[in-house]
């Protein structure tokens, strides 16, 4: 989801605030002990404190979803990917928003057109 340009800049503010987001962040990685909370493992690279719910245009002003640790989790790069953007591996062909049968693929040429 494409969020608005202020939004957008309103959410670097807030990832970059050192006195309120960046302690709670530390906070979060050493309560868990640097432990992904979904995959369990130990993270030794990149890890993400990441929001349950999703802070969006419509919440960011509610700090029970922006600054509430029930609200956080740690997840290793793998998973928040997978949180973020889905399993690839487990893509549901039937959910997608093209219908092949009246739009089928088009045969690619044998020769570049010129």
């Amino acid at each position: 989801m494409k969020h608005p340009d202020w939004f957008r800049q309103w959410q670097i503010k807030f990832y970059n605030n050192k006195k309120v987001w960046h302690p709670l962040r530390n906070k979060i990685r050493n309560d868990r002990r640097m432990r992904c909370d979904m995959c369990g493992k130990l993270i030794k690279g990149k890890s993400i404190v990441d929001h349950i719910i999703e802070i969006t245009p419509q919440n960011y002003m509610d700090e029970s979803i922006t600054l509430n640790e029930d609200n956080l989790q740690l997840l290793c790069f793998k998973c928040h990917q997978t949180k973020t953007f889905g399993d690839k591996k487990n893509f549901n062909l039937d959910n997608r928003s093209i219908d092949l049968f009246h739009n089928p693929p088009m045969k690619r040429s044998k020769t570049a057109p010129e």
